[in-house]
């Protein structure tokens, strides 16, 4: 994990006191302990999408299994720990998330230490208190002892190529392949990474590519005279960390809802293991097809399309393999997880980023937010078309995965056997 600065500790400080403020003024209104804890987890300052994806699937997977030892709604996620029937389900959850952030993004140990206080001292049953916070500790504790072993930090090695279609290092910095190591490592949800696979990127000699390689050139360049200010907008919107902006999307489909505390805990622990996972296989992928990013096959060109040796992209390219796309998979993992738990495609979304420009979109459909992260990647001139569409694909694969073989209601899971 890349150091944290010293203003970004101070601005995430800020953003949890404001955080729990507002929470602790809305009063019986208020969101839960799980939400409380999941905005503060999304208001990390962590600029890598992968690493905030494991960060937010270990701590919702042990608040999960915290809260379900005391009071069992739903198949535990993993860690089966035994907590009495009177221990507080709050204190749990805050106790369980605490720990698992503290040790995952120790810089922000006094934030959270301040966040944890916050919320055990609105539990005014010591005993109780006392219970939950015994049963989340053990929850994290395991599930930090679990992740501590699952390669993420294993050493691997990009693998640039020259030949036609194979990924090189880009400019303007021609940086190294970053998180090679990712599709190493052990998924949250799946039984193996290699459980699905992608439909495989169009031949370079198809129409198809043709097709791709002319609308991302079109599109997707710096200078482009056909893009849109609004096809820009789109592109500027959804170019940063995807996991706070689509994590405020299950927020928004949970309060729409009015999910209770058990809910919650299923919803987002669901929610962000699979999209951990989608990232595992993303980069699982990626860097076994190798494929080449827009900007070298514009620079390359083909016999349908001219080559273009000063062509630049919108937005500086990421350094990885183009095939699949990392926002658009896990973007499909999420929202299939809201399509199969919550029974609808329809979302009241509204949004917005980056803060410094204001700027605001809304979404009335899951649909909707996917088609939108699709079109993103190619205006920003970094993904072509077809990776955009068969990512999203898997991703909802991912999603449905989980879903159906993850924390189903006791009942349910009973009845099945």
């Amino acid at each position: 994990m890349k150091p944290v600065t010293l203003k970004s500790h101070r601005r995430f400080a800020t953003a949890v006191v404001a955080m729990l403020c507002v929470s602790g003024a809305i009063g019986s209104a208020r969101a839960d302990t799980v939400m409380d804890w999941n905005a503060i987890a999304a208001a990390l300052p962590i600029a890598v999408p992968p690493v905030h994806a494991r960060v937010m699937a270990a701590m919702h997977g042990a608040v999960h299994d915290a809260i379900n030892a005391i009071e069992p709604h739903h198949e535990t996620y993993r860690f089966q720990v035994e907590a009495p029937a009177s221990a507080s389900k709050d204190a749990a959850a805050a106790s369980a998330a605490h720990g698992v952030l503290t040790a995952l993004v120790p810089s922000h140990k006094a934030a959270l230490d301040a966040a944890l206080a916050q919320s055990l001292g609105k539990i005014s049953d010591e005993r109780s208190k006392a219970e939950g916070l015994a049963a989340g500790r053990a929850v994290a504790e395991r599930m930090l002892a679990w992740r501590a072993k699952d390669n993420f930090d294993a050493k691997a090695q990009d693998k640039p190529g020259t030949g036609v279609g194979v990924w090189q290092r880009t400019p303007p910095g021609l940086a190294p392949g970053a998180l090679p190591q990712l599709g190493g490592v052990t998924p949250f949800t799946l039984k193996s990474v290699d459980q699905f696979a992608a439909r495989g990127r169009p031949a370079l000699t198809s129409g198809e590519f043709a097709r791709d390689l002319d609308e991302i050139k079109r599109l997707g360049g710096r200078h482009s005279a056909e893009r849109t200010a609004d096809q820009t907008a789109v592109a500027l919107f959804w170019s940063g960390n995807e996991i706070p902006q689509l994590n405020a999307l299950v927020r928004a489909a949970s309060q729409a809802r009015k999910l209770s505390m058990h809910e919650n805990a299923r919803l987002f622990a669901l929610a962000h293991t699979a999209a951990a996972d989608a990232l595992i296989v993303s980069f699982r992928i990626k860097y076994q097809v190798n494929a080449w990013r827009p900007i070298t096959a514009i620079r390359a060109g083909n016999g349908a399309v001219a080559p273009d040796p000063n062509w630049e992209s919108l937005l500086i390219t990421p350094p990885h393999p183009d095939y699949p796309s990392a926002h658009c998979i896990t973007t499909g993992a999420i929202s299939q997880v809201l399509r199969n738990l919550l029974g609808s495609d329809e979302v009241n979304f509204s949004y917005v980023f980056p803060p410094a420009l204001g700027m605001m979109r809304s979404y009335a459909s899951l649909a909707q937010v996917e088609k939108e992260m699709e079109d993103a990647r190619v205006f920003a001139g970094i993904h072509f078309r077809s990776t955009n569409e068969h990512s999203t694909e898997l991703g909802r694969r991912v999603g449905a995965f989980a879903v159906a073989n993850h924390l189903r209601p006791i009942e349910a899971s009973r009845a099945s056997r």
